[in-house]
């Protein structure tokens, strides 16, 4: 047999609120009889069964409820299969009272004192039927917050898993992109300027080290990533000199914020890949606070438009979307370029 102090526990404020409710209406009730009488008698027991009766419609109605959603393939959160634990509910509970009233008076040999008139009889079944409206609502009106409440958390947590396994996919999109754009690049500059090759090799490296070792992270703060960034930034001024130029705003640095993996890096490389810097004319890539933050570039139009930009953005787009439910803001014209990423807020409770 189980103990019931667990399920005392689970219910304990729900309880101590109906045995607080008991001794007050208990003691209205006496007020009442006391004002049409003008006599006050109180009788210290009677909230105690007052909230015994109460106690016994909540486990009732409990076990009703239970012993349906066992039945139920497919649970759902309504207000109809509650109205139906009330009705199945009230016909148990006026059943088992006048059952255990009609044993109690035979037993005690007070049948005719207790069920002496008509009248007795339809004041105690009155008596019986706001009893249970009383608690039987209050106890359905609370096992469906509490069920409500419980369902609604199942599907948060569902959709965060749903989301988290989407952000996983989305990281594993990237990881491989900044890896082969970087071999493309190597590739070429073998064939152009080996030394060069050699110190993008090392630099490429280490910054591969620091990407792996993000790779398993849902988010890192933005610090960690504007340096990666700014290093990845210096490997590709190896291959482009001073033909883009980058400038991150020093107030951006001390922002508490966390970001995807990435998420800088992909938007100066989308810069340099889909603009032509010259020496004479560079592109400038700007890293500031701006209503989020802005990585913005100036536009010069390369002879071949390349193809793959929208990719990695949409991908960009919708980590953010599924990370802070505000979506990314893309703005341009012809002269330049500008994503804003939504601040995530870095929690220092955590």
């Amino acid at each position: 047999m189980r103990s019931p102090i667990p399920y005392l526990k689970k219910h304990k404020l729900f309880i101590l609120f109906l045995f607080i409710f008991s001794w007050v209406l208990t003691f209205k009730y006496r007020i009442g009889i006391a004002y049409l009488t003008g006599n006050f008698i109180f009788h210290y027991d009677a909230p105690n069964w007052v909230f015994l009766n109460a106690f016994i419609i909540f486990i009732s109605i409990d076990f009703i409820r239970k012993r349906a959603i066992l039945n139920t393939q497919t649970p759902t959160i309504s207000i109809k299969p509650y109205l139906k634990y009330f009705g199945i509910g009230f016909v148990c509970y006026m059943t088992y009272i006048n059952l255990f009233g009609i044993s109690i008076a035979l037993i005690f040999d007070t049948f005719s004192q207790n069920f002496a008139s008509n009248l007795q009889i339809f004041h105690s079944l009155i008596d019986q039927i706001i009893d249970f409206l009383i608690f039987g609502g209050f106890s359905l009106a609370y096992f469906y917050f509490i069920e409500n409440r419980d369902y609604k958390q199942k599907m948060n947590e569902y959709d965060i898993s749903i989301a988290k396994s989407k952000i996983q996919q989305l990281k594993a999109q990237l990881n491989p992109h900044f890896l082969f754009n970087n071999l493309n690049i190597l590739d070429q500059l073998i064939e152009e300027n080996q030394e060069k090759a050699s110190d993008f090799l090392a630099q490429f490296s280490e910054l591969y080290r620091y990407a792996l070792n993000s790779s398993d992270k849902e988010l890192i703060s933005l610090k960690d990533e504007l340096a990666f960034s700014q290093n990845y930034f210096e490997m590709m001024n190896r291959k482009y000199p001073d033909c883009y130029q980058l400038h991150i705003d020093d107030a951006i640095w001390n922002t508490d914020a966390i970001v995807p993996p990435f998420c800088l890096q992909v938007l100066i490389e989308n810069a340099i890949v889909h603009n032509l810097g010259i020496e004479e004319n560079p592109v400038n890539i700007h890293i500031s606070n701006h209503n989020g933050i802005r990585v913005s570039n100036t536009k010069i139009a390369t002879r071949k438009k390349n193809k793959g930009n929208g990719l990695a953005l949409k991908n960009l787009s919708e980590q953010f979307l599924l990370l802070s439910n505000i979506p990314v803001a893309i703005s341009e014209d012809n002269s330049y370029f500008a994503v804003t990423l939504p601040l995530i807020k870095l929690n220092k409770h955590d």
